[in-house]
Parts: structure tokens; sequence; C-alpha cells
């Protein structure tokens, strides 16, 4: 995961417009069969739910958010913003970042319909971290789906006029400029909280690992083939740096410092992976002292 600004999105002409004239049309439907079910003596709640869904799964309205998968893709270079996976094998899906009918963690609640068809809360995220999956022989298991659990004691918005942002989000955001951090990875390519046990920092890394299937079979064969390549090509570059006065040796130097440039660079992928590897390797061990590499760190900041 890295962080990905949102605002940077643009919607196409009349896209916006189309959004809001759908939740105001979503809005009358709900009232109408809250209004019908009090009438007549039917079940509010059951009434409600099934104009949310029924609503919500009109073609033409989910066209409004898949209308943005390119423009959201765009602004990671087409990679899962959870993941930073390209694969072309799984499909991107627009997620939405709070579940638009349902959440998995409240039963009651109906879903944060009002949001449907707020871009602010369209997450591009693929079919691996979206759609619920269990790998038996791997013994994994995750995909979003519905999931939205908060952190212990927030409140929960449960009507359009609450205000969502009191939310405490226990799963990490790519457009949150700091959530990100909250990640790091062993050297076999899972992915592992980068705090301290016991803190909150480090329950919402390992909630979101889950929840996001991030450490799912294909994630972590990725991971652990760029961790070996990252040591490499550090391994190397220590051997090249000390002979840098030679211009041929320099140039080659030179090179691989752009290859690790590349990998670390926030559109590549597994970039936070690859950065998590190339500082992993600011520190190696000389005579049986520990060394730290300089130039690597200059790299790297």
């Amino acid at each position: 995961m890295r962080y990905v600004d949102i605002d940077l999105l643009q919607p196409p002409d009349g896209w916006q417009e189309r959004a809001d004239q759908a939740l105001n049309d979503l809005r009358t439907e709900i009232m109408a069969a809250d209004a019908h079910a009090r009438a007549s003596g039917g079940d509010v709640t059951t009434a409600r739910r099934k104009a949310i869904s029924e609503g919500l799964k009109k073609p033409a309205r989910r066209a409004i958010w898949r209308e943005l998968s390119t423009a959201l893709g765009s602004l990671s270079q087409s990679k899962c913003w959870y993941s930073e996976s390209r694969n072309p094998a799984s499909d991107m899906n627009v997620d939405h970042f709070r579940p638009k009918n349902r959440v998995a963690e409240d039963l009651d609640h109906e879903g944060y319909w009002w949001l449907a068809f707020s871009w602010q809360n369209y997450r591009y995220s693929s079919q691996w971290c979206n759609q619920r999956r269990v790998d038996d022989m791997n013994g994994t298991s995750g995909g979003k789906a519905a999931c939205f659990p908060l952190c212990n004691g927030s409140i929960r918005a449960r009507l359009e006029t609450d205000d969502y942002t009191l939310e405490e989000p226990a799963l990490l955001d790519p457009i949150n400029p700091n959530d990100w951090k909250l990640l790091s990875f062993r050297q076999d390519g899972h992915p592992i909280p980068a705090k301290q046990p016991e803190t909150v920092e480090y329950q919402r890394a390992e909630i979101s690992i889950e929840v996001f299937h991030l450490h799912c079979k294909e994630l972590v064969e990725d991971r652990r083939y760029l961790a070996g390549y990252i040591q490499r090509l550090v391994q190397d570059m220590a051997t090249l740096h000390p002979k840098t006065s030679d211009k041929a040796l320099r140039s080659l130097y030179t090179n691989h410092v752009k290859e690790l440039l590349r990998k670390i660079t926030p559109n590549a992928d597994y970039s936070a992976a690859a950065l998590a590897y190339a500082r992993a390797e600011l520190y190696t061990y000389q005579a049986g002292h520990q060394v730290k590499r300089e130039w690597l760190e200059e790299i790297l900041t």
C-alpha cells in the first residue's frame, strides 16, 4: 500500500450531476418504502433494506461508480490501492471503502448507502483484495467485501445526517497519507505491522492484512521474489561503491542506483515492500561489527 491522492481525481463531465441524481432517486425510493411499510403495518427495516439493495443493483446506477474505474486506476498506474499489485489475471473493482448496503460487523446497519455515489468513498481494488476468498490449501482467507471494522470505542455513522468523518476505521486507508507506513514486510514476502504490538497502529495493520487478504499466496510469492532481487541488487552496489573511481564501474553503479529507485518509486509494483527491503539492507556486518551503509541511506532519503 502507498498513499494515493484521490483529490487528483477528475470525474468526466456530467458525472457528478448523474451521481447526485442517482442519490436523490435512491433517497426517494427508501422514503417511499419506509412510508408504505409504516402505513401498511409492514416491517420497516425489511422494507428499507429491500429498497436500498434493489436501488443499488440497478444497472444504470452501478454504471456510475464503474465509470470511474479507469480514472481511479490512473492515480496508481493501474495498481490495486491495497496490495500494489498490477496482476492482469485479477480484474479490478471500484471498492466502496464504507460498504454501500450492509456492514459485516454490524448486522443492524443499512450500509453507507448515501456514500454509494461519492467518489471520495471509492478505492481501486483487485478482486483478491475486494472479494471474499478462502484458500484452504494455504490456510488464508480474506477479501474486504462488506467489512468495515472500527477501532475500539469509535462511534459508527448510521444515518445520512451522521458525521461519518468522526469514525475511526480499523482498516488502513490508501488515501490517508500516514496509513501506508503502518505496514511492513518480512523477507519471505509476508506482510506484518510496522509498529509495536499492543498499539492501535499494530492492530489496524493486523486487521487490514486479514481483511484485504494481503497475505494470500500470490502476493506473498511476488514479494518474496522482490525481496531477493532487492537484496542482490544492494549487494552488487555494495561491491561497486568503493570502486566508483573507475569510470566503467561508476557507470555500472549508477545504473544499479537507477534500478533501485525504479523499484521503490510509488508507481512501481509492490513499491512499499521494495522500500522496506531496501531499508533492511542499511546495516551489514563487517568483522563482527554492525556497519551502516551511509551511501544507501543517502539514496533512500
